[in-house]
């Protein structure tokens, strides 16, 4: 019986390491005094689905990103292989965004050029027919 009751407890730590793997973060309060509200960034941008602490209220403008106690052993690799990934994907998309959107710059000097020579001609064709006169 002693056995069974060893397994069980044995069972019972294993499943609450594994329920205790999850991320956590700081409990504050805004300058209110509230409980901060945690939120998901929706910005389309790198912030997007992070998680951040407001007011919950939305009076006293209090904001901070929440930043993890401690990252589970268990998520630090993937976590590290995701960072990584990512400045791999930011790359790739900067060469691709370069390549589809080039410089603006050749296309403002065309254009400069081009209203140069025109105005260069327009003054021509006037002290041209001024002479002529």
């Amino acid at each position: 019986m002693s056995t069974l009751l060893a397994c069980f407890l044995q069972m019972a730590d294993t499943m609450h390491d594994d329920l205790d793997d999850g991320l956590r973060f700081r409990n504050c309060n805004c300058f209110c005094g509230l409980k901060a509200s945690v939120k998901i960034s929706d910005k389309r941008n790198e912030n997007r689905y992070r998680l951040f602490q407001c007011c919950p209220k939305d009076t006293c403008r209090f904001f901070q990103w929440c930043i993890p106690l401690k990252t589970p052993v268990s998520y630090a690799d993937d976590f590290q292989q995701l960072q990584e990934e990512l400045c791999v994907l930011r790359e790739e998309l900067r060469v691709i965004h370069d390549k589809v959107h080039p410089s603006d710059q050749p296309k403002k000097m065309v254009k400069l050029r081009f209203i140069a020579w025109f105005l260069f001609l327009t003054v021509l064709a006037v002290l041209l027919s001024l002479t002529m006169l």
